[in-house]
């Protein structure tokens, strides 16, 4: 699992939250997460080809 992302509580805004897991279907990413501090759990699920570097066509 790569720790790319982080995020912060929707429950108590606690900032900077690894995922605890992570999963990929096609070209989707989720990733769970347990905050440390109030113990909400949630989840969010980006789509990868937002988060590529963009690559530039040669003139």
């Amino acid at each position: 699992m790569t720790a790319e992302f982080t995020d912060s509580c929707p429950n108590c805004c606690e900032r900077d939250i690894e995922p605890v897991k992570e999963r990929c279907r096609g070209n989707r990413t989720r990733h769970g997460y347990q905050c440390p501090r109030c113990r909400q759990q949630w989840i969010t699920e980006r789509l990868d080809t937002a988060y590529r570097t963009p690559t530039r066509k040669a003139a």
